[in-house]
């Protein structure tokens, strides 16, 4: 019983906001393909619903099971239409299996939860295994303590588990600074306690080496980030150049009238072959 209360609050607390905000650290602008046809805007395909990208054969027999149970002759009529014409059918589909679709969707956005939240003790077990532990004391004990204790952890470490799953490098310079930041808190509380001479001195030492550690850190996460806006600029350098050489191709005058006839001709084919019409 604790254990579902456990997941339940878990799923609203994730449904309240985003826990886990995108990681763009190695993210690469959008590459289009580059049209081979001035035409394709006119004949561009259709967008597709969302569901579209998970639409399996065993996902569709799925709602299909679900229609015949509430409709069996409109189903069998889909039936019909998935061998006939397959993008209708999905057309189709979408109006009288919403009722399945919503489910597999809930389904769906739950398993991506739980991996996301078991990731994350899953990290937190291997980085910080103290706060881990202190975490799973609770879970069953008290669902809801468990709950704000996980957003307490995310919101503490969530920029760096992130950044691991992106960048790595990135994550070991966030996790030794944020280390650094926390021993630089403790040294400070100590230093305004501290009453012995030599022993101010010692954590002055070390206070400096720390500061100097995260001025190093500060600089090497300027320089990933510098990194990746590189990477980034040269994407978008390469698809300016494809950009520009299309420009270029297109305007020409030959491939412009050669254009125009072909449009021409698959716009008005069929309207020639009729014939004369004697009756």
């Amino acid at each position: 019983m604790h254990t579902h209360r456990t997941a339940l609050l878990i799923g609203v607390f994730l449904l309240a906001g985003s826990l886990w905000p995108v990681a763009s650290a190695n993210a690469q602008p959008a590459s289009s393909e580059r049209p081979g046809d001035i035409w394709d805007e006119d004949t561009a395909s259709p967008t597709y619903p969302w569901w579209y990208r998970w639409l399996s054969d065993e996902m569709v027999d799925r709602i299909m099971k679900g229609i015949a149970q509430r409709d069996p002759a409109k189903a069998r009529e889909l039936a019909e239409l998935r061998k006939k014409d397959p993008e209708q059918f999905k057309t189709e589909l979408g109006w009288h299996g919403r009722q399945e679709i919503e489910e597999i969707s809930r389904e769906r956005f739950e398993a991506r939860r739980q991996r996301r939240h078991d990731d994350f003790v899953e990290w937190l077990k291997t980085n910080y295994p103290q706060d881990e532990a202190e975490l799973a004391k609770v879970r069953e004990k008290d669902p809801q303590l468990y709950v704000r204790n996980f957003e307490h952890l995310l919101e503490r470490y969530g920029r760096i588990f992130e950044a691991y799953s992106a960048n790595p490098e990135l994550g070991d310079v966030l996790k030794e600074d944020h280390d650094l930041r926390k021993r630089r808190d403790e040294i400070l509380q100590q230093m305004r306690r501290e009453r012995s001479g030599a022993r101010r001195h010692a954590l002055g030492a070390e206070l400096q080496d720390i500061v100097a550690r995260r001025y190093d850190l500060i600089v090497r996460r300027k320089e990933i980030a510098y990194e990746q806006l590189q990477k980034k600029l040269e994407e978008i350098q390469r698809l300016i150049e494809e950009s520009r050489s299309e420009i270029v191709k297109w305007q020409d005058a030959e491939l412009k009238r050669e254009n125009v006839r072909k449009r021409i001709e698959a716009l008005t084919e069929g309207m020639n072959r009729r014939g004369f019409k004697w009756d």
